[in-house]
This record gives structure tokens, sequence and C-alpha cells, in this order.
């Protein structure tokens, strides 16, 4: 697939099939995602992979449990878990956490970065991935921590799941982008 396509045709899969993603695919997709832009190439990034759609839908519950918890009642997505039965990781028979050694300059966007790359390259292997970004805060509490065993050094910033997908979603239309354009003429102000 040309990387264009990809970027292009990348979409966020909230429905997986239920074939698992096995080690190798895995590991494979984490190796592309270490090849992102670092700043200053610290690469700050750490990766905790789970695997097994049980094991996820467990994670999912106390996922789902702390964000109906922190969220305000009138938030559109606190009237989307209103529904217990909602799975947070979508029924994704695997997970990976990107995740930022905090005392790195620029460590958040760096692994912001890899999660990009490690999308586009599951994408371009016909697996299908989604950022939760609800259930960051929860691997960032106590509870989320000692889940996923997540040393204190490290701080969860994009948790992506990955499956195949059994639907692939319909392209979301897109505003054009707005552009402010600026010039180098004339002095700088305030010199």
């Amino acid at each position: 697939m040309e990387l264009l396509d990809a970027i292009e045709s990348r979409r966020a899969v909230r429905s997986y099939t239920a074939e698992p993603v096995d080690a190798a695919t895995l590991n494979e997709l984490v190796h592309i995602a270490v090849q992102a832009p670092s700043a200053m190439n610290h690469q700050p990034w750490r990766f905790v992979v789970v695997r097994g759609a049980p094991y996820l839908r467990e994670l999912g519950i106390l996922a789902a449990r702390h964000a109906r918890a922190h969220l305000p009642p009138e938030s559109p997505l606190a009237q989307h878990l209103a529904d217990a039965g909602v799975e947070i990781f979508h029924g994704a028979p695997a997970l990976v956490l990107v995740c930022a050694e905090h005392d790195e300059p620029q460590a958040i966007e760096d692994c912001c970065l890899a999660a990009m790359v490690l999308m586009l390259a599951a994408h371009g292997s016909g697996l299908g991935t989604c950022w939760i970004g609800l259930s960051r805060p929860w691997a960032n509490s106590p509870e989320g921590r000692a889940a996923l065993e997540l040393p204190a050094s490290q701080v969860a910033v994009a948790p992506i799941v990955i499956g195949y997908p059994a639907v692939m979603p319909a392209p979301s239309p897109r505003r054009p982008p707005e552009l402010l354009w600026r010039t180098g003429s004339g002095a700088m102000r305030g010199q």
C-alpha cells in the first residue's frame, strides 16, 4: 500500500473479528513505530502490549468504570458510557499502550508520533486500529497502573487497540484546512 493511500484510507476501527493478532506481528508493528521522529533522538517511548480479547474486556470494564466516575454527566462521552454493555476496547484482540518516560523533554509528542506510525503500519498490514483516549486516565490511575503493571517512571500516552476489522468504516468528511499564511516581508515588530 502506498503511503498516501494508507493515510487517506486509514480509519478508526470499532468492530473486530475474533481472530487474534500474533505476537510476531505486534512486535513488528512496534519495531516500525520506533522509526518515528524523536526530539533530540531521546526515543522516550515504551510499549505495553496486551493480548487476548477476554482479558481486554476485563480491563475495559475497569477503564469504563473509571471514566464514568470522572466524566461530567452532561458529556457526550459519559452519555455513550451510560450503556453498561459498552466495550471500551471494541472487542479487539490486542492493545498497544504507547508510554512516555515522563522526564524526557517532548516525550508526549514523540509518543504521539510513534503511535501514528504504528497505526499506519497496522493499516498497511490489513489490521485495524483505534486510539482509545477515553481509557488513558484509567491507565494512568493507581488502579490502571497496577492492572497494567506500568512502571512508576512511565506515563500512558496512546492506548491503541489492534485487530482484524469486522467492518471497515466509511470515510468521515473532512473540512478544508484553515491556512493562515505569513510572509517574511518587513522588519519584525518590536525590534
